[in-house]
């Protein structure tokens, strides 16, 4: 086994210093909340809902960040633009609805730079990114764009160095700086990436490196989050963005790149020259796993989960609904590659006989999504709050409580942010999830109780991510992927999840005039699943370890 599989606390103890040094440098979600990279779960304009958002710098330096939307059915980007941040900036913006289904926009009234800059009345989302030559065989229409999530990646820092200046005085670092609340020239930066400028390439895709850039690596610190507001029913669902840190550890290059690049990507994690390291806690265990750059292993890896587990409130006594948000962040860059191997840890091919473009124009030998998705299967256990099971579950007398029985076989998930509506049958089945307004990737589960069709109304479910055909493998230590049996390498088993639950109530007995509706969010709980294994061929055989 590895040494890292020590507990930090002895890895403090006996590597010192340079043992958390290598530590740090490795991608990891960070427990409080700052890092290079923000993933937010879930945004809406159904319902009535609006989207409102923040990211928040909180160093020193100008930050150059990839602000990027994806859709909910396939990761399909819908905007993309360049934010520039000034040093202890805060960007706000909303995601709010054009009409019942129409496109999805952003709009802000925030004065931080960004590339486009955008209109006063906001911008539209768009459909380019899954119809005509990347059509991906999904519904086409504006209305796709209404629901998603949200990355946020660092490209770097602005440095007012290296000669990057557009007068003899002021460095593109200033044009960024806000003087009196306003930034100096939002102007030179939108102008720094016209054809000619100092950050177009010629190509129109990437930025120049190297001194004239004037764009160091990323260094972290950035947080975020969002509020999914209602304002005609008066409700509130705020959650944290997931911050990755360690994400990018070349501090010499950056990953700046034009607004009209689909770089940087989740898939360019380089914790040193060529190689993206991870670690996770695994009950108590610090877990290195060692993969290579220009693959989404790394951050899939550190979303890793066998089950996530959450609470349900659907008391009609209170008018209460529950939903759960169920995201992917990396699915889209697994399933677009083009062996089995690459689309681990999904593990669903679709068909269809004339495949797309990937969103890069490169042919795929496979369909990366169909009008039924990409699904993965997932089981579930659920329990009232008295520890109670579904009768069909009931089996002989046990202790208490009893093990999760699998009661719901043959469920799977097959977007990439999916929502799970509990006891909303005719909701779902009308169109739109009673707090989120979740349509095409809402799925409803009816917890049932008894054989009569009553269902629980409160408690809680264990949720199984996948089965033992999702997993995910690192390449060992040598970073060679040994497939001869030589070397330890880890699996992880599971899906890359991330989500929450969403609840609002209506109280019926308030007093006229008063408004009575309320909202809660809680982030899923989950566990993990690993081991060490040695790869021979095709054969994977544990060593008898838990993952190192």
């Amino acid at each position: 086994m590895k040494k890292n599989s020590l507990t930090t606390a002895v890895v403090a103890g006996i590597a010192g210093a340079a043992g958390l040094a290598n530590v740090a440098s490795a991608v990891n979600v960070n427990p409080d909340g700052l890092g290079q990279v923000l993933i937010y779960p879930y945004y809406t304009v159904n319902a009535g809902n609006a989207t409102l958002i923040s990211v928040v710098n909180t160093t020193d330096e100008v930050k150059a960040v990839k602000v990027r939307f994806l859709e909910a059915l396939n990761s399909r980007e819908v905007l993309d633009f360049n934010l520039y941040l000034s040093p202890f900036d805060v960007w706000t913006a909303a995601v709010v609805a054009t009409d019942d289904t129409g496109a999805g926009r952003l709009v802000t009234e925030d004065t931080s730079c960004t590339v486009p800059a955008i209109p006063a009345g906001g911008v539209d989302f768009r459909n380019f990114a899954y119809t005509g030559a990347i059509d991906d065989d999904g519904p086409n229409g504006l209305d796709r764009t209404r629901t998603g999530h949200i990355e946020m990646i660092e490209m770097g820092v602005v440095e007012d160095t290296n000669g990057a200046t557009f007068n003899a005085n002021t460095s593109f670092a200033d044009a960024a700086t806000h003087v009196g609340g306003t930034p100096l020239s939002c102007a030179t930066l939108v102008n720094a990436w016209r054809p000619g400028g100092i950050w177009d390439s010629g190509d129109g895709t990437e930025s120049r490196t190297g001194a004239p850039d004037g764009v160091t690596g990323p260094v972290g610190g950035l947080f975020g989050g969002a509020v999914i507001a209602d304002v005609a029913n008066g409700t509130a669902l705020s959650y944290n963005a997931d911050a990755i840190d360690g994400f990018y550890s070349l501090a010499i290059t950056s990953l700046h790149t034009a607004p009209g690049s689909t770089l940087p990507s989740l898939s360019q994690a380089q914790t040193s020259l060529g190689e993206a390291d991870a670690i996770v806690f695994d009950n108590g265990r610090l877990v290195t796993l060692d993969f290579a750059t220009g693959r989404p292993d790394a951050v899939s890896s550190v979303f890793m989960h066998d089950a996530i587990y959450n609470e349900f409130n659907t008391d009609p006594e209170l008018n209460a609904a529950s939903e759960w948000v169920i995201t992917f962040p990396t699915k889209r860059l697994h399933i677009e590659g083009t062996t089995a191997a690459q689309r681990l840890p999904f593990t669903d091919n679709a068909d269809d006989t004339d495949p797309p473009l990937s969103p890069a124009g490169d042919a795929i030998d496979t369909l990366v999504f169909d009008p039924e998705g990409s699904c993965e299967p997932i089981s579930i256990a659920y329990f009232d709050r008295e520890e109670g099971v579904p009768e069909e579950a009931v089996g002989d007398v046990d202790f208490s409580p009893p093990p999760p029985e699998v009661i719901v076989p043959g469920l799977s998930l097959c977007y990439e942010a999916n929502v799970v509506t509990w006891n909303q049958e005719d909701a779902v089945t009308a169109g739109e999830s009673l707090v989120l307004g979740a349509r095409t990737e809402a799925r409803n589960i009816n917890l049932t109780a008894d054989l009569d069709g009553n269902v629980f109304t409160e408690g809680w479910v264990a949720m199984t991510m996948g089965d033992t055909d999702n997993y995910l493998l690192d390449l060992g230590a040598s970073g060679a992927g040994d497939t001869t049996g030589a070397e330890d390498r880890n699996q992880l088993f599971g899906l890359p999840v991330t989500g929450f639950w969403a609840a609002n109530y209506v109280n019926a007995a308030a007093a006229p005039g008063v408004l009575a509706n309320y909202s809660q969010i809680h982030k899923h709980r989950a566990s993990r699943s690993g081991r060490s294994v040695r790869v021979n061929g095709s054969t994977i055989t544990p060593t008898g370890f838990a993952a190192s």
